[in-house]
């Protein structure tokens, strides 16, 4: 698919390599929790590749959320590309709803929703909060411990329960680990 494909290449440009990994990554895991569900694969691609757009150079604005800033530029991107105006506005329910644990949205937002929130837990989870905070590491560790609270109650879909218990249970070994190696002093 071109789009697809001006997705994949402009999320890489304004998102760099964490952008499009994690683009990439969210799809890896919609294709695990997914799999026992019909959902339109075009709106998660296009959704997933687009949710982000907000928060990179050049559209982030100070002030302004990175998921209405996304919503925002994705409106203004997709009007020129897809003609089905049904399309774009379940893709700009996907954006909009990707931080939040609300059921009463569709499939595809459930899924986007809850795969974005697992690759923010887990040892990728710990890894991304910590180069936030190279330098404040005791709020790295209380920010990726809220998170796992946060992402664990915002989960829509029973086969992403799953995966948020195993990648908790890491996190908490590696939590344990930390503190027993330096004493609790970081």
């Amino acid at each position: 698919m071109k789009l697809e494909s001006e997705l994949i290449s402009l999320t890489k440009q304004y998102g760099g390599d964490y952008g499009i990994n994690h683009s990439k990554r969210i799809l890896n895991i919609i294709d695990t929790i997914g799999k026992n569900y019909s959902f339109d694969s075009e709106v998660v691609r296009i959704s997933v590749y687009l949710h982000d757009w907000g928060g990179y150079s050049p559209w982030k604005k100070d002030g302004i959320d990175h998921v209405e800033r996304s919503v925002e530029v994705a409106r203004e991107y997709l009007v020129d590309k897809i003609v089905d105006k049904k399309k774009i506005e379940h893709i700009i329910e996907c954006i909009a709803n990707h931080h939040n644990g609300k059921k009463d949205k569709s499939i595809e937002a459930q899924l986007i929703s809850d795969a974005d929130g697992i690759d923010y837990i887990g040892t990728i989870g710990i890894v991304r909060e910590f180069s936030t905070k190279p330098r404040e590491l005791r709020k790295a560790f209380e920010s990726s411990q809220a998170r796992m609270e946060k992402v664990k109650q915002n989960i829509c879909i029973k086969e992403s329960r799953i995966i948020v218990e195993e990648r908790i249970e890491r996190m908490k070994r590696i939590f344990t680990q930390l503190i027993e190696e330096t004493d609790n002093i970081f």
